[in-house]
């Protein structure tokens, strides 16, 4: 059974339909593709527990990933996730 979701508004929390979960892979602790309010649970919850399904944590570590907040491009250059956000907002810090 699916977890009931909702999505949080300034009028309060509206239920999700089970079909619209399962057709835009709605998860508690994002947030909906189209309005950008918080996808939260009964209890207006927002924290996204660790799914192994779309999360292979695990193996990841296994393979030396790591999560530092660096990330190195096809190119070679490695940028951090700030530098970034930066970037995409034509922005120097």
């Amino acid at each position: 059974m699916m977890e009931n979701l909702y999505l949080e508004t300034e009028n309060g929390n509206v239920p999700l339909q089970e079909e619209i979960i399962e057709k835009y892979h709605l998860r508690k602790g994002t947030k909906s593709p189209f309005t950008s309010n918080r996808i939260v649970g009964k209890n207006g919850e927002f924290f996204m527990e660790p799914d192994p399904e779309y999360y292979e944590y695990e193996e990841l570590k296994s393979e030396g990933f790591h999560d530092d907040g660096i990330d190195q491009m096809d190119h070679g250059f490695e940028v951090s996730t700030s530098e970034m956000i930066d970037i995409a907002q034509g922005v120097d810090s």
